[in-house]
């Protein structure tokens, strides 16, 4: 059975703002917002197609974001042009802890935690699993931004763990 890795959207894979962005952005996505359609701006962060593609070849590749779905979906129908991501959950998936949006990394895998990991930019959405959390540095516009390139190959060192939290145990001692 293949492994799980499960993204976050915002500020982990990409940058998104209703102003044009400092950068230039990628994309573009139009989006209904109280009555009125808003240009919204996608800055990807460096590194984020062969990241993807590289987690797609041993992974299971989900994205779990607490952004809506009118959004998110348009956002990775662009960013996933190869179909490595095989499920997306959005905000109605997310349960709502003191006023915050969590991820219950369950709904994704069920019981078996040991063979899934979050990557997220705060650790507060994946509070209700922490040891399954892969902290990773917010992107708002650095294009020189690496640290899908360095993950990728920690993600792909996971595979041999048993247990991929151990691995995710092993990183932040280091």
């Amino acid at each position: 059975m293949k492994r799980t890795i499960i993204l976050d959207l915002d500020e982990t894979l990409v940058h998104a703002t209703t102003h044009l962005p400092g950068v230039k952005h990628d994309f573009m996505v139009m989006v209904k917002m109280e009555r009125e359609i808003m240009p919204i701006f996608v800055v990807k962060r460096p590194g984020v197609t062969e990241f993807l593609e590289r987690l797609g070849e041993n992974y299971k590749v989900v994205v779990f974001t607490a952004g809506l779905e009118e959004y998110a979906s348009q956002v990775l129908d662009k960013l996933d042009k190869n179909g490595v991501i095989s499920q997306r959950l959005y905000r109605d998936s997310c349960t709502e802890v003191n006023g915050k949006y969590v991820k219950d990394l369950s709904l994704v895998v069920g019981k078996d935690l040991r063979s899934a990991l979050i990557v997220n930019d705060n650790p507060s959405s994946y509070s209700l699993q922490p040891e399954n959390g892969v902290p990773i540095k917010a992107f708002v516009d650095d294009l020189k931004d690496q640290e899908l390139l360095n993950l990728v190959e920690f993600l792909e060192s996971c595979y041999a763990y048993e247990d991929m939290r151990d691995a995710v145990t092993d990183l932040l001692a280091n």
